[in-house]
Parts: C-alpha cells; structure tokens; sequence
C-alpha cells in the first residue's frame, strides 16, 4: 500500500523558467477611467483583471467627484471608451460610455455583503465590460477555486479563492483534508476526502457548513470527477488502484477499470468515454475507455510518463515529466495536444507543471507550478498566448475550479 501511494503522490504532487509569449494587437480598445473614492485595491485588481482577460486596455486616470456629470466626448482623444467608477458603503457603480456613438452601454451597480470579497465584485465587473465591448464570454473570471493546502505535519486544509488568490477563505481545518472537488456548477458544495481510519468521501456545503458522509473504503478514496450526479473515483480496494463510478441517487458504486496494475485520475470525455492514467505500457500514459462496449486504447501518443490530464472536445492537456533524475528534482512539464491531427504544442518551459485543468469554454487553462516550499497557480490564456501566476507561500496538494 505503501509503493500506491508514493507512486499516487509523484502523480499528483510533482517557477522557474518562465515563458511569456506576448499577445500584441494594436487595435484592442482602449477604455479610460475615471472614478470617485475607488479603493486602491480595487483599482490594483481592476486592472490585473484587464492583464488576464487581454482584450481590451485600461488607463486609469482622473478623480471625478460625480460618475453621471456630463461628458464630453471630444477631451477623451485616443480612447474608445469611458469607464467611470464610484464605491460607497460596499456597492461599486459602474457606467461605461462608448465615446464614439455616444451612449451609455453599461450602468450597473454591484454590492457585496463585506469588504474581503471584493475580488468576486471587481471580476463581475471585468466579466460585464468584456461582454459590453462584444467580445467572447469570460465565465472562468467569476468562478471561485477550492483547493487542500499542507499546514503542518498531519494538518491540510481546504480553501476557497477567487481565480488571483486575492481572497482566500479556510473553509475545512482539521487533520488531513485533500482532494477537493465542486460537486456542481453552482460551487456551493464540494466533494473531499478526510483520511480518518479509513479515507471518508464527505460533500461539504460552503456556505452552510452542513458534511454529509457519502462513502468510505478501505485504502484509497479520491474524487477525480463529478458529472451531474455521478463521480469518478480512484478506489483501491482490490489493492491496485481502480477507476470507479458513484451514483450519488442510487449510492451504487461501479468498477470501470479492471486492470491488474495503477489506473488513476479518470476524467469524464464525451458524451460516454472517460479517460485516464493507466501504466499498461509500464509507464505512466493517457488512455480512453468507452462506456458503452468497455474498449481500452492509448489516448495520445505523444512522449512518456504523462502524470495528469485533461480533456476538452479534440484538445488534451497533460503534465509530462521530461527529465529522469533518480537524486534531483524532476521537470515536469504542459503540453496541449489535438488529439485528432496529433498537433503539440509546449506551454511550459521548465519546473514542475502539474494538475492542468481546462476552464469550461477550453479557452482558459489553470495549473499548479511548484517551486521549492511554495505553489502558484497559473492561468494559460490559450488564443492570447499568456501565462499569469499567483504565488502561494504554502504547497497547494490539489485544486479544482
């Protein structure tokens, strides 16, 4: 059990050359802001946000005393927009004015019920403004991320962030918390694993604090899916580890993989396939099953030792180790690969890349980089040819968004 759970951890545990590939495009619009009592936090993140989302410009400029006082179009010369902001008693108003047709395209307010979320209020924003100035919708920018954290010895906990790590809320403390999950696209409530006696599948309600105790099995229990109702799970109950399927109405629990060595980190692909880690070829590598005749194949056969994956319509990213050094560290790295003309892509140079995760849309990918006792996590802007990171002074174990 031992030699399961070493080779389970090198999986999931394994900057810092970093690679910034610019985006340049001289037509973004360019947007102007002026504002009245617009903290300095909120104005910091306003334009983080612009950096990540990298379609349009920003240039914070004037202190106003009134948003809604007249404007005249002609003093804002080489701007396309107007963006004027006013944040009082825990809401921010926002007005958005297109300087060439002359009208206001966006007026709204948003509010918070405390100050320390702020974060989720200045991404609705980005998320509006995007939206407003016709380009594709940005939905991973407002979604939250849970992710299991090492405190000490014995002791994980489970977080709640915002996509920058600017807000960060310590929701389950305690023991040994790992493998966080969202248990829909609601993220309201999470699926994790708490190694008691034996490892116990809890779901967990954030806002509640209501754990309702789902399942528990001898050896190992992770949660590396969720659809709808139904759970991927890595169980080693036969010893080896196995992919399994949980129906959260029926509490029925399904072997799908029967292979007598590691299959692990199953993902739901298409309509009735999943794919995973399996090591048949005595490495580890990405294969498909199909649910419906129960065929195996190797999924893509690019390199060795692919550690993590994650699937996207004909896209997969996977974390491939790339280096073999028995006494040293060990560079793991993200490839994007189309699976249909077998076309590779490197999105990383360098470090341990680990844990790559497709955002809903497949435009956005988010990973984890480990450098030395600290996480970031990272945003890969795909059509914008970005890399972003945000550090964490702690190692992040898993995450999920």
């Amino acid at each position: 059990m031992k030699v399961l759970i070493l080779f389970f951890s090198i999986l999931i545990l394994q900057a810092q050359n970093l690679e910034i590939i610019k985006y340049v495009n001289n037509t973004q619009p360019k947007i102007v802001v002026e504002y009245n009592n617009l903290p300095n936090k909120l104005q910091k993140l306003l334009l983080k946000d612009t950096t990540i989302i990298s379609h349009y410009s920003l240039d914070i400029k004037n202190q106003i005393k009134n948003i809604t006082s007249p404007i005249s179009a002609s003093q804002y010369n080489g701007y396309n927009y107007l963006l004027r902001l006013n944040y009082k008693n825990k809401v921010l108003t926002a007005l958005l004015y297109d300087l060439l047709s002359h009208k206001v395209i966006l007026y709204k307010k948003y509010k918070i019920p405390a100050f320390n979320v702020y974060p989720f209020m200045i991404h609705s924003l980005s998320y509006d403004i995007n939206s407003k100035l016709g380009f594709k919708a940005i939905n991973w920018i407002k979604r939250k991320i849970v992710y299991s954290i090492y405190m000490a010895p014995k002791e994980q906990s489970i977080f709640v962030s915002d996509i920058t790590l600017t807000y960060r809320k310590r929701i389950i403390s305690g023991g040994l918390n790992i493998f966080p999950k969202w248990a829909d696209d609601t993220q309201s409530e999470i699926y994790y694993t708490k190694l008691e006696r034996q490892p116990v599948l809890y779901k967990y309600n954030i806002h509640t604090g209501v754990k309702e105790k789902i399942l528990t099995v001898p050896g190992m229990l992770i949660v590396s899916d969720v659809k709808n109702d139904k759970l991927l799970l890595t169980l080693a109950v036969h010893d080896q580890p196995d992919i399994y399927e949980y129906d959260i109405n029926s509490k029925s629990l399904k072997r799908i993989t029967t292979f007598i060595g590691i299959d692990v980190n199953g993902q739901f692909y298409d309509d009735n396939k999943i794919v995973f880690i399996s090591n048949r070829l005595g490495y580890p590598n990405v294969y498909q099953k199909n649910l419906s005749n129960d065929e195996v194949s190797q999924f893509i056969f690019h390199g060795k030792n692919h550690i993590s994956v994650s699937a996207y319509k004909d896209k997969v990213i996977v974390s491939s180790r790339e280096t073999n050094n028995e006494f040293d560290n060990n560079t793991f790295n993200l490839l994007l690969i189309n699976k249909d003309t077998a076309f590779v892509k490197r999105l990383t140079f360098g470090g341990k890349n680990m844990l790559p995760v497709f955002s809903k849309d497949g435009s956005t990918i988010l990973f984890i980089k480990e450098y030395k006792f600290n996480s970031k996590l990272g945003i890969i802007r795909l059509n914008e040819n970005k890399i972003f990171y945000f550090k964490l002074n702690r190692i992040i174990q898993s995450f999920d968004f």
